[in-house]
């Protein structure tokens, strides 16, 4: 089976017919029934062959320019164009060679452990798990027998997403389960369905070779693009060899290879424990062996993923990618996944450049984020959620990131502090509850998750003016938090039976939660204007002293505005 000429990426078409394809057929019949989804048994696939034909396509199709790119977008090109740049390649998808395998190690043999092919699956249970009975919620002996098309896939979701798995088996480019955005084309306007495609939403993704500082290199075979064409990796370290920037083509971010892995296939007939379709060929298990390409000596940005500025022991400040974490993808990190915060967060550089350089129709493109949220080597969770990317002008960016950013930062404390008034209402003072009570701060960002989003917008819209957000848009914010908290701390506190409920703690609780919600300290910080206090007895001594210093009569003040009446 090869990836580049063989039939196995199942899409659907525009007329609702299901096929399978290859890689270069993606462009097929556009002009009268266009290819526009992918279809997959499992979440993860369909991320990561989003992410295999992006890789694919920036590797060996990259435009020279951005008007290149423009060409390619509103006339994309014909299969039999882009079957001519594939072919320059194939050498390296060959899922079963006898010389290169597809990310996999031909040097690997039966001297090298065997794991289930089931181990391919992220949230499969590991090998100890096993072994200590503790395979409770995802259970073993669930994925057995599986097709080739399966096997391909799931090696590639591996590869791109590996996390930690003990002593050897080393994580992916950007760490474990970490966090991907993508562009998608969303229009449904009539004049824009012939370009809402598949190809879109892949080209959407492509950067011009001038938009890298450093123009990529490839070498005569692409051995710096697919390191798994070369043993030499593993020569010189027999713990892996630390894969640098500069030992690698800025595009093998996209084809990550931490893991010594061979398939190995037996011919006979199966249903795939995956897709369920028929097969003559079972991929039952695969070699493994420990230390692949480590990527851990920092210096790496992947061109689909957000990152943070941080301080590393080893590294010394740099970036890093952002991972999925408890609770999903959530609007309190918007601005940060889909914009970037100077000297803070950058967004992935595919938003970055679509964000400064490509200026489509307004409501044309969305962000697509997901990834796993891993505890290691343990998968918790898979999150994905779809978010909105607005035109914003170059020239008012750092105004709509200074508004946005003391929006989120009053919403955060609303949940911090609903989070803590719950858990007054709950226990007694002083208790120190065990847990994770951070689904109490998920339940309130998602409530106000479309509100949120609404409001971003018409800042936006309103970025012309002298004041985008006046004070009785804030006011209006602000009261709307404050209602949703108290929606949702209703909802978790006064929900139970009055015999188990502690009524003065509930009363005193949701007291305090709209007292801190609309006091000053919230307004003061969103640049509210905010009532002076009466001035306490120890200030008004203080004051006395102070002006006796300065020979001043005590009541001076109160004379000179003494004939000053309200109106």
């Amino acid at each position: 089976m090869n990836l580049l000429n063989d039939k196995w990426i199942q899409v659907k078409r525009k007329n609702g017919e299901v096929e399978k394809i290859t890689p270069y057929e993606i462009t097929d019949q556009i002009d009268s029934n266009p290819i526009i989804e992918i279809i997959t048994p499992r979440a993860d696939f369909k991320g990561a062959l989003y992410q295999f034909l992006i890789g694919l396509f920036q590797t060996i199709y990259a435009p020279k320019n951005e008007m290149e790119w423009e060409d390619n977008f509103n006339e994309p090109p014909s299969s039999e164009k882009l079957k001519k740049e594939t072919d320059k390649v194939s050498f390296a998808f060959d899922l079963f060679g006898e010389k290169i395998r597809f990310m996999q190690d031909i040097g690997l043999d039966s001297s090298a452990n065997s794991s289930s092919i089931s181990g391919l699956l992220i949230e499969a249970p590991g090998e100890n798990t096993i072994k200590e009975n503790k395979d409770f919620f995802t259970k073993r002996g669930t994925v057995e027998n599986v097709c080739k098309h399966c096997a391909a896939t799931a090696l590639f979701t591996l590869q791109t997403n590996s996390p930690s798995g003990g002593q050897g088996h080393l994580t992916s480019i950007r760490g474990g389960g970490p966090l991907t955005t993508i562009l998608k084309f969303n229009s449904i306007k009539e004049e824009d369905l012939e370009l809402n495609t598949l190809w879109s939403d892949i080209w959407l993704n492509i950067l011009p070779v001038d938009s890298f500082q450093k123009e990529p290199k490839k070498d005569k075979n692409f051995e710096n693009v697919f390191p798994w064409i070369s043993d030499k990796y593993y020569k010189q370290n027999s713990k892996g060899n630390k894969a640098t920037i500069n030992d690698l083509n800025p595009f093998s971010v996209y084809w990550s290879y931490p893991r010594r892995i061979q398939l190995q296939k037996t011919n006979e007939p199966i249903t795939c424990d995956i897709c369920s379709e028929a097969s003559n060929e079972n991929i039952k298990s695969y070699f493994l062996k420990g230390y692949g390409l480590d990527y851990g000596g920092g210096g790496w940005i992947h061109l689909l993923s957000p990152y943070y500025f941080t301080k590393d022991k080893e590294l010394g400040e740099t970036w890093f990618p952002y991972h999925p974490q408890p609770g999903g993808i959530i609007y309190n990190q918007w601005m940060s996944f889909v914009y970037g915060i100077k000297n803070k967060d950058k967004s992935a550089q595919v938003l970055h450049y679509f964000s400064e350089n490509r200026k489509l129709k307004e409501d044309q493109t969305i962000v697509w984020a997901f990834g796993f949220d891993m505890d290691n080597m343990k998968a918790r969770n898979w999150y994905e959620s779809i978010i909105p990317i607005y035109n914003i002008d170059p020239n008012f960016m750092e105004k709509y990131e200074s508004i946005i950013s003391k929006i989120l930062q009053v919403s955060t404390g609303i949940a911090n502090n609903l989070q803590t008034k719950v858990k007054d209402a709950w226990f007694n003072q002083g208790a120190k509850p065990r847990g994770d009570f951070d689904y109490l701060k998920i339940s309130f960002f998602k409530a106000t998750e479309t509100r949120f989003y609404n409001l971003a917008e018409k800042i936006r819209d309103d970025l012309g003016k002298e004041i985008p957000f006046e004070n009785q848009s804030k006011e209006e914010w602000l009261k709307y938090l404050n209602d949703e908290s108290l929606k949702v701390f209703e909802l978790y506190v006064e929900s139970g039976s009055v015999e188990f409920e502690n009524l003065k703690r509930i009363v005193e609780a949701r007291k305090g939660l709209i007292s801190w919600n609309l006091g000053d300290k919230i307004k003061s910080e969103f640049g509210l204007p905010v009532k002076e206090k009466p001035s306490s007895k120890k200030s008004e001594e203080k004051e006395k002293t102070e002006l006796k210093k300065n020979k001043v009569e005590p009541n001076a003040k109160k004379k000179e505005t003494k004939g000053v009446k309200k109106k």
